[in-house]
């Protein structure tokens, strides 16, 4: 693994002669309910970015600790940066990176409240200097996996218990764990998160903050029916963390390397 921040300006010289993509965590500084600390999510982040570096080599650009979490700012502790201050300033990291060659950045996001920020600022970096982003989080890549039939996106739920885990056990509170239902206010609009209600045969987009849905900071993400308040975290050991850890260091691995060599495509606009 090369950490850029151990590096001086002439061995990274050196090395952006040879190296085209680079690794950038991401994450935020917020509440985690009342088991995991407010560092959560760039921990993870961190953590998952520095175990791809160490087992493919990755050059990995320092954390950015900082996020989009107004929706949790009730609970206290959560810092945060408006949409627009977070946006400009990863566009302006890619465009610091662009003057010295680099042409793809794969981010290690640990916040979905940056997913807009981090997509504006890739769209900007693609048309100004043909610079080609991916947005890679925990939660996508076990989109398709339950958890002791829970879903992998959680707020401080299985799965982030164990990320936090298995990279700062001295952040996780595992006798305090618990992950809270969706609160519920009207019987015929169904919250199944902040932001997302059923209603009828659809859904329709409600913005909330977090405090609105939860008591205690947790969220399941999910309608009350299809997963209630979770209590029991025994399950979540450190075997279970380091191997849940794995699987994801395993795919970036995998897509860094895939990632780095994808052709892109040549426009070819046809006209009447």
């Amino acid at each position: 693994m090369t950490v850029y921040a151990y590096q001086t300006w002439a061995e990274l010289e050196e090395r952006l002669k040879t190296t085209k993509t680079v690794l950038f965590p991401v994450g935020s500084t917020e509440q985690h309910g009342h088991h995991i600390g407010v560092g959560a999510d760039w921990i993870q982040a961190d953590a998952i970015a520095n175990r791809v570096g160490e087992k493919c080599d990755a050059l990995v650009l320092p954390t950015l600790c900082y996020g989009v979490s107004g929706h949790h700012k009730e609970f206290t502790g959560t810092l945060t940066l408006s949409t627009e201050t977070y946006t400009q300033a990863i566009y302006e990291i890619l465009e610091s990176l662009a003057r010295y060659s680099v042409k793809r950045v794969v981010f290690m996001n640990g916040h979905g409240g940056n997913n807009t920020g981090l997509t504006l600022a890739a769209k900007r970096a693609r048309d100004d200097f043909g610079m080609l982003c991916a947005i890679c989080t925990w939660w996508d890549i076990l989109a398709n996996e339950k958890l002791f039939g829970n879903p992998a996106e959680q707020h401080a739920g299985y799965a982030e218990t164990s990320f936090t885990l298995a990279s700062r056990p001295e952040a996780v509170r595992m006798e305090l764990a618990n992950c809270m239902a969706t609160k519920q206010v009207d019987d015929d609009i169904q919250f199944t998160r902040a932001g997302m209600a059923r209603y009828k045969n659809g859904v329709v987009r409600i913005p909330l903050q977090t405090v609105d849905v939860t008591d205690t900071g947790s969220m399941t993400e999910t309608h009350p029916d299809d997963n209630p308040h979770v209590f029991d975290y025994s399950m979540i050991t450190p075997e279970f963390a380091e191997n849940l850890m794995n699987k994801v260091v395993d795919w970036m691995c995998s897509f860094m390397k895939d990632f780095d060599k994808m052709k892109e495509t040549e426009p070819n606009i046809k006209r009447p």
